[in-house]
């Protein structure tokens, strides 16, 4: 019985690839062309192409010109941090004079 139905997964599985199988060939003469549509495409890919590299390079730039100015921000924190803390030994100092 266990013959059996395994034969029969074998025969219904290569029955299955050979009736996918028996489909037309795709003709070539369906895609036909001008030079001018395929000069059209290429232009079109070229330019596709340049804007992918433009991207790519923005990509590149902008977390560079982010850290800058994030390095900038954290540099005037430093220094604000340090005016307050100066300003409030001023103010207790003068409060301890009077």
């Amino acid at each position: 019985m266990r013959y059996v139905t395994i034969a029969s997964l074998l025969i219904l599985g290569s029955t299955t690839q050979a009736v996918g199988q028996t489909g037309p060939a795709p003709s070539n003469d369906a895609v036909v062309a001008s030079r001018t549509e395929m000069r059209e495409l290429i232009e079109a890919m070229q330019a596709t192409a340049k804007a992918s590299r433009e991207n790519v390079d923005y990509a590149r730039v902008v977390p560079d010109l982010l850290y800058q100015i994030l390095t900038k921000l954290d540099k005037i924190e430093d220094k604000l941090d340090k005016v307050e803390t100066t300003l409030k030994a001023t103010q207790a100092s003068a409060s301890k004079k009077r």
